[in-house]
């Protein structure tokens, strides 16, 4: 079973002390949260892309009968998102006095992020966490084996760092379409190697003693391909006993769902971070089922991407 959801959430107002465009289309979120509660790899947090306050522009809509109303709010027009965005905890750091400051790495893929783009050092946010359960750690197997794809990438640098703590060796896999597209920074001078194979290229994963390879669909950089095919080569070449291996992942569905096949043919433990679209991330709008194998008459059942997830055991999934 995955690690459960942590017992304390709440909804905090967040200082933006950093909002910094790390690629093409993605940034990194830098929020001062104090109180915020512990939390572990693989959980999320709800974030309102809109000042916290009263809704700007409200107004009652005429809605004639026999007629469709003319509808002019920011929410429902495309400039000010009325429902909160789900994005994952890339980092978590704790100081004195309960002060918390949490990495959150983003693209712009529509009207919310793109608002999120703006802020500014200063501004206040709206946030709901720390929601969902979490990778588990197992302390029964030595190594891990990361596999992250776009914006499935930032979970995986907060669970490096989590399982170099537990004294775990890491290595991680990152893809994305395109050079442009990685939300990484190389160290200086790093090769990262065009046959997929893992190499200290990576700051972010070096920083945990964790190596990593790079995969591009188009081939700019690293391995050319779906980065599951160079997950697929080191573990055959690895030389690793499945019993002492874990394997997470993050990602495109397609992509997770060829890493849990690839682990399923070797016997290895794989866990998957599931991406739905939620609109409240706690359960309640029921809107994020995921389908689910078990023992009941049906021999499947629906759980809840927000609250039984986002962290699945791979073989429990049933793949549309």
């Amino acid at each position: 079973m995955c690690s459960g959801p942590t017992t304390r959430r709440g909804t905090f107002l967040a200082e933006v002390l950093r909002n910094e465009r790390i690629c093409e289309d993605h940034y990194r979120l830098v929020l001062a949260a104090p109180g915020f509660p512990p939390s572990r790899p693989g959980q999320f947090v709800q974030l309102q892309c809109r000042y916290p306050g009263e809704q700007v522009g409200a107004r009652e809509a005429d809605w004639a009968e026999g007629s469709l109303p003319r509808l002019t709010q920011p929410e429902l027009t495309d400039r000010e998102p009325l429902l909160r965005r789900p994005l994952s905890l890339a980092a978590v750091r704790r100081h004195a006095r309960e002060a918390v400051e949490l990495d959150l790495i983003y693209r712009i893929v529509g009207v919310g992020t793109r608002w999120l783009s703006s802020v500014r050092p200063g501004d206040a946010l709206s946030l709901i966490g720390p929601l969902g359960n979490a990778f588990p750690i197992r302390p029964d197997k030595p190594r891990a084996a990361l596999v992250g794809g776009g914006v499935g990438i930032p979970p995986m640098l907060y669970l490096a760092e989590a399982l170099r703590e537990a004294g775990k060796t890491a290595v991680a896999f990152s893809g994305a379409r395109t050079a442009g597209l990685l939300p990484l920074r190389l160290l200086p001078n790093a090769g990262v190697r065009d046959d997929g194979m893992p190499s200290r290229c990576v700051a972010e994963f070096a920083e945990w003693d964790a190596e990593a390879a790079i995969a591009t669909d188009d081939g700019t950089l690293g391995f050319a391909g779906l980065v599951s095919e160079p997950f697929r080569r080191w573990l055959e070449a690895a030389e690793v006993r499945a019993a002492d291996l874990v394997v997470y992942s993050c990602g495109p569905e397609p992509m997770m769902k060829a890493v849990g096949d690839i682990c399923a043919r070797h016997g290895v433990e794989c866990l998957l971070s599931l991406e739905r679209h939620m609109a409240c991330g706690m359960g309640t709008c029921q809107s994020c089922v995921v389908k689910i194998r078990d023992n009941g008459e049906r021999k499947w059942s629906y759980k809840l991407c927000c609250a039984d997830g986002p962290v699945f055991d791979a073989r429990q999934i049933i793949w549309k």
